[in-house]
């Protein structure tokens, strides 16, 4: 098998990609469609896009483009890789593109599987849970691009795919693989196209991964990627560090934190106390973007030499981001931010800075695309779901975080994983 990973963002590409190497599966990243072909000992190929919150139309242009390479490449079974919180309005782009992409592998029915328990994200009664609170009372119904304020996935899949939607629920996980494969084929005969899988603990993804082998589409959040690695290596032992591809190492560094999530929030504040920190004012961003981005350019510049990267962020409370809606309107703020973005992340490369860390699916799609890098080593580990990550072919290494992954200490606990050059300890 040679797996297919199409991701809706550039950290949730990153995120698969991590449980994937932690798996012992040989991976490589690629931000957008590649140009040349993996090498072969690859055993996963991950494609990151940047389509959560676009057009549905271009999702499924760009998913379908990749699934194209993909197949080209000899990969026999495929992952549409979502957020494990599902984030989507009833538009899409969830939808569209799964239903896209089975249309295009005639297959008549996938699985809705976003969970990830060891992240807190679970799954019972179809219900979609963020720790001990349902999706719809999770900090997730203030995101500012797509609030979910509905935690029963059925419900969210409504309006957005084309089919219905059966349920395996989880006295039936429990029953082990064979029960969950039996269920799914009742739910095919009964016509439905989708089956959302109940999750509430790591070894269930096992269980769904060996029921859905022979399934040419999976579609779920990084977790079962979790539960194919477990299943494929069955009876031996990986290391944790058996697939890493390399040791980041010290060099001149930024943080630049974009996400609005409650755990940003937590390690925004947490960082704010150890390294120099700025924020990206939505004014000044509104105003003059060129003008501005020089500035934050030079302040991060001339705060380089510390144990702490300095860090820019245009993390909010949920109270905040309604005093900014309230003085600026939700149209033109997150693209005047990223604007500036990718300005700042465009003059610290060709300043020098060779680590980004990065955290917000758009902020590191962003800064991933103005850096202009096609393929990428997968590193260790920080947090699950978070890996370090490293160019193919220069210098520069990154991390890029989801919202809300990650612990209170993400930060410094990522640059304190980085050796001086030359080290092997």
């Amino acid at each position: 098998m040679r797996m297919g990973v199409i991701a809706d963002d550039f950290t949730g590409a990153s995120d698969i990609a991590g449980f994937l190497v932690a798996g012992g599966l040989k991976t490589i990243m690629y931000n957008g469609v590649p140009k040349d072909w993996p090498p072969s000992s690859i055993d996963a190929v991950v494609i990151s896009l940047k389509i959560r919150s676009c057009a549905p139309r271009q999702a499924v242009d760009e998913a379908l483009t990749s699934l194209s390479f993909l197949r080209r490449v000899g990969c026999t079974k495929y992952y549409y890789k979502y957020c494990s919180t599902f984030d989507s309005t009833r538009e899409g782009n969830i939808g569209p593109v799964v239903d896209a992409l089975m249309d295009a592998l005639s297959t008549d029915l996938t699985i809705v599987c976003p969970s990830l328990p060891v992240n807190g994200r679970t799954v019972c009664h179809g219900y979609l849970f963020v720790g001990s609170d349902l999706l719809s009372d999770s900090p997730m119904r203030h995101h500012p691009i797509t609030p979910m304020r509905d935690a029963k996935l059925a419900r969210l899949m409504e309006g957005q795919f084309a089919g219905s939607v059966g349920h395996v629920f989880y006295p039936t996980i429990a029953q082990g693989s064979e029960a969950v494969r039996a269920e799914l084929e009742r739910i095919k005969a009964s016509g439905h196209r989708y089956a959302v899988v109940d999750t509430l603990f790591e070894e269930d993804l096992v269980t769904i991964a060996k029921a859905t082998e022979t399934m040419v589409l999976v579609t779920g959040g990084s977790g079962l990627a979790i539960g194919i690695c477990s299943a494929l290596n069955e009876g031996r032992e990986v290391s944790p560090l058996d697939g890493s591809a390399f040791t980041p190492i010290i060099q001149r560094s930024v943080v630049i934190s974009g996400s609005c999530s409650a755990q940003t929030n937590i390690q925004v504040a947490g960082y704010k106390k150890l390294a120099p920190s700025r924020p990206i004012e939505e004014g000044l961003a509104l105003t003059d973007p060129a003008l501005y981005a020089a500035d934050l350019t030079s302040w991060v510049l001339d705060h380089q030499g510390g144990r702490w990267a300095p860090m820019l962020y245009a993390t909010k409370s949920p109270e905040e981001l309604e005093i900014s809606r309230r003085l600026y309107g939700d149209g033109n703020v997150a693209a005047a931010i990223e604007d500036v973005v990718a300005q700042v992340t465009k003059t610290l490369h060709a300043a020098g800075i060779r680590t980004f860390i990065s955290a917000g699916g758009e902020t590191s799609g962003v800064v991933a695309t103005t850096l202009g890098l096609e393929a990428y080593l997968i590193g260790p580990q920080i947090d699950p779901g978070v890996s370090w990550l490293k160019a193919l072919d220069s210098d520069l290494q990154c991390s890029f975080k989801s919202g809300n992954f990650g612990s209170a200490d993400f930060f410094s606990k990522a640059q304190a994983m980085c050796i001086q050059e030359g080290n092997d300890a």
